[in-house]
């Protein structure tokens, strides 16, 4: 065993989203139209300054009429008694964040007329500062490893697409034949035929932490650039994000011994970048085809940024589209053949999704996220600054 160690820094290029399955009711949050910002309530705090300012009543009676669309800007605005004593809603607001009812303000950057609704949270520690998990980060790491070893090696794995093939439109069995394919690729036979977790290639592969070290959270709207619609539409759905240009750090370990990441050619920090940028140019190369023919003036930016994705070493996280997350394409014959089998998969899951007419990609859109008024394809980082740490051998 040779393990090596880096720390690393991260850097968003565009919003990235871990989830931390929390969602946020417009009755958890006031939105603050002018300053464009949102601030979100500490429960606890919250209690206290409405019993500090003697509203409690009013307000639960005010939620229970309403309870999922409770607008707490409107009702603030109209709060007379908070009115008479701070005289704006700016003050109150002020006042709120002093007394501790305010546990986090971000700023909102979609379209400022079309407040947010729910909203999908970010994962954050315990001390509520947003970070990305080493095993999210592993996971879409392990990923693009498998589909570099799968691109190399398809003949090898002939078996498991046709197994995938006739799975195809039905979840469970597609499911079962994928984590076959998956213990294949990352997990060698032992002496008696049998695949043992503990001897998987990807014990040599740790992933810490990633820990926040500039930029911050924002909320931003869900967008989707359709092939079949040929234009951008908002999707009921807001998400905390990290921001564009957000760094983190964490440090990553490789062992370069054939048992483990020496398996798939990756040696040292260079190759293990090459391999993960191979898989977003892989993706990208996917996704250029279909979608440039609809290059109208104003999905230019879109585009751009798909060509830019060539610059990215990562596609990470929650709303990146379901090509970052699978490896049919890269096993699939042809794209003809991967396409298929998507299509199966994705009409028997969104029955009202048209995946039917898909032809030239499945599935048919494009996933994206509103920042400022342009659209961003989700979760595009690379990775800087590597400085070797101690090595153990």
């Amino acid at each position: 065993m040779s393990m090596h160690y880096w720390k690393v820094s991260l850097v968003c290029q565009s919003p990235v989203f871990v989830g931390s399955g929390e969602k946020v009711q417009k009755s958890q949050y006031i939105y603050d139209k002018k300053a464009g910002e949102v601030y979100f309530l500490d429960e606890s705090g919250w209690i206290r300054f409405l019993g500090r300012h003697g509203i409690m009543d009013d307000f639960s009676n005010a939620l229970l009429a309403n309870p999922l669309h409770l607008n707490l800007f409107g009702y603030l605005s109209h709060q007379d008694r908070l009115c008479r004593k701070y005289g704006s809603i700016g003050n109150i607001l002020h006042a709120m964040k002093k007394e501790r009812a305010v546990l986090r303000t971000e700023p909102y950057l979609g379209n400022p007329e079309k407040a947010p609704n729910e909203i999908a949270g970010f994962v954050l520690d315990a001390k509520g500062n947003p970070y990305i998990p080493g095993s999210s980060l592993k996971g879409a790491f392990r990923t693009a490893i498998l589909a570099h070893h799968i691109l190399q090696n398809r003949g090898a794995y002939k078996k498991d697409w046709e197994n995938i093939r006739r799975a195809a439109g039905n979840k469970r069995d597609m499911g079962k034949a994928m984590d076959n394919l998956e213990r294949e690729a990352a997990i060698p036979l032992d002496k008696n035929g049998k695949r043992d977790m503990v001897k998987s290639y990807f014990r040599g592969l740790t992933v810490s932490d990633a820990s926040l070290v500039n930029g911050g959270l924002c909320v931003v709207p869900k967008t989707d650039l359709g092939l079949h619609t040929f234009r951008t539409h908002e999707v009921s759905l807001f998400r905390e994000t990290l921001a564009c240009d957000s760094t983190l750090e964490f440090t990553i370990g490789l062992d370069d011994d054939a048992s483990a990441m020496g398996h798939f050619g990756i040696h040292n920090f260079k190759d293990f970048v090459d391999v993960l940028r191979e898989f977003v140019n892989f993706q990208y190369e996917i996704l250029k085809k279909p979608f440039e023919p609809y290059a109208k003036d104003e999905l230019q930016g879109i585009l751009q940024d798909i060509k830019n994705a060539r610059n990215a070493d990562l596609v990470l996280g929650g709303g990146a589209g379901y090509i970052s997350k699978t490896l049919v394409y890269a096993l699939a014959p042809s794209k003809e053949d991967a396409v298929y089998v998507v299509r199966k998969l994705m009409e028997s899951m969104f029955k009202r999704g048209h995946h039917g007419r898909d032809t030239e990609i499945s599935p048919h859109a494009l996933k994206l996220a509103e920042v400022d008024g342009e659209n961003y394809l989700m979760g595009l980082c690379y990775l800087d600054g590597e400085k070797p740490l101690c090595s153990d051998r």
